[in-house]
């Protein structure tokens, strides 16, 4: 359209030039270089020195040649894709250039969309938890577009202040839930370091800060569902040393999930967490599986650790994020509810300490992944007798998966187990990905998990606390 738009108007003062200087050389109008009339001679026509009349098909050429020039001089917008290291930049709406005087300002839209079909068959039809309650196990057959993120980044006054804004929501509790704002401002003085305040994850586990777009099956484990944290206000600081090859990300957070609370949470503890993982032969890439096809072998090696003292986290309502998710005991039992610890017990307040060691390898479209977990709760305070002074749990998951087909087609199996002083519970299963155009920003997925006792709960994930039996999930991601 803009393109139409000049070619129309310089084809106008084109014409309008053309007719004017023909109408002057009719009147005898021509002025000479020094301001007088031209004299006759030089105002009679000469036919070996007149230039032939363009053409129309000439006329057209030379205006689709000034139109090309102008617009090469118009910003326009850009769409820059994910590569085999890095999610997709998506569409660059601006990026001025400030070598040349312009304001330092950038903008990429960016975002994903998970569409799902969620079966679970019970195979029970209740369960008991350490409160003593009896709750019932119920069949689940939904669609739901699980997730949406749309996401805005880049830089502003300065090409190391950057910042990202993000709504992400979910169908999943409800249509008249509001969507949640999460992102972040920060100074990047180089590769090697950036500092940032916002709301972001709580950073400990592998498979938790890892985008659920690049994950190996439909969604997180049931362990990482378990065992992580969740989404808070905090400072981080992030980045990688020695060529590339060592990473970190850590930060002090409201609490090990300060979202739903907001400014009205209790006290004034802080959650400490971190990561850290190493690279040393090769860059490993987007996700846990070898889409790629990696012709040197790829090895990830992670660490991650979190201490937080808190306020028994509340239930997600109406307005809280989705992703929150209780500490529960191993069979189950939310923390916070009244009985958990022991009869006419009421948890108030506890310390959290979380561990977690994670291996991961790739080569020729072959995978595995494997994450170890270990937890301790205890500082209990509140009401009543607690039967214990401390609680502790430990589990993990592994993931094998080939790429039979590069690019396309991959088989994988998942498994993950919670153990601890309530109980034991444990998933297993797998699943074909089918990469859309040979790439991860398209991707159908089809799983089948078997959850034994599942110890987590959340509504994005197939898990519900005390659940036994089968979930079948059908999903297709879209990234951009």
């Amino acid at each position: 359209m803009l393109c139409h738009v000049v070619k129309t108007e310089l084809l106008a003062a084109f014409w309008r030039l053309m007719t004017t200087t023909a109408g002057l050389l009719a009147a005898g109008l021509v002025v000479a270089a020094d301001g007088l009339p031209a004299p006759a001679s030089v105002m009679s026509p000469v036919p070996e020195a007149v230039a032939p009349p363009l053409s129309p098909t000439e006329i057209e050429q030379l205006i689709d040649a000034a139109v090309e020039d102008r617009l090469r001089s118009i910003p326009r917008p850009r769409y820059i894709p994910a590569t085999d290291r890095q999610p997709p930049l998506g569409a660059v709406l601006i990026d001025t250039d400030a070598a040349h005087g312009e304001f330092p300002f950038s903008a990429a839209l960016s975002g994903y969309v998970q569409l799902r079909w969620f079966e679970f068959a019970r195979s029970a039809t209740d369960w008991t938890n350490n409160a003593g309650q009896t709750l019932p196990v119920t069949n689940i057959n939904t669609f739901n577009l699980n997730r949406f993120f749309l996401s805005t980044s880049g830089h502003v006054v300065d090409e190391r202040l950057l910042y990202n804004i993000t709504i992400f929501g979910t169908s999943d509790s409800g249509l008249r839930n509001p969507v949640v704002p999460i992102g972040f401002g920060g100074w990047k003085w180089s590769e090697a370091a950036m500092l940032g305040v916002g709301v972001t994850q709580v950073f400990v586990t592998r498979e938790w800060p890892e985008s659920s777009a690049w994950q190996m099956g439909v969604d997180r484990s049931m362990a990482n569902t378990f065992f992580r944290p969740g989404f808070s206000p905090g400072v981080f600081a992030k980045g990688m040393l020695g060529d590339s090859v060592l990473f970190y990300q850590a930060g002090i957070w409201n609490g090990i999930d300060g979202g739903t609370l907001g400014a009205r949470r209790e006290g004034t503890a802080m959650a400490f967490a971190g990561n850290t993982w190493w690279e040393p032969l090769a860059p490993c890439g987007l996700g846990y599986g070898d889409m790629e096809h990696h012709r040197e072998t790829a090895i990830r090696v992670g660490l991650g650790g979190c201490y937080g003292r808190t306020q028994q986290i509340l239930a997600s309502g109406i307005g809280g994020n989705p992703e929150d998710t209780l500490v529960r005991l191993s069979d189950g039992t939310p923390l916070n509810i009244e009985g958990a610890l022991g009869p006419g017990t009421k948890l108030s307040q506890f310390r959290y300490h979380l561990a977690a060691f994670d291996l991961g390898w790739k080569r020729n479209g072959w995978a595995a992944s494997f994450e170890y977990y270990f937890r301790l709760l205890n500082g209990f305070v509140g009401q009543g007798q607690f039967e214990r002074n401390s609680v502790y749990d430990h589990g993990g998951n592994a993931y094998l998966s080939w790429c039979f087909i590069p690019r396309t087609l991959e088989a994988y199996g998942r498994s993950s187990v919670v153990t601890g002083d309530y109980g034991t519970g444990q998933e297993y299963g797998g699943g074909v990905n089918w990469y859309l155009r040979h790439s991860r920003q398209a991707r159908l997925t089809l799983e089948a998990l078997s959850i034994v006792r599942s110890p987590a709960q959340n509504i994005l994930y197939p898990y519900r606390a005390g659940f036994t039996g089968t979930a079948i999930q059908t999903q297709l991601l879209v990234a951009f």
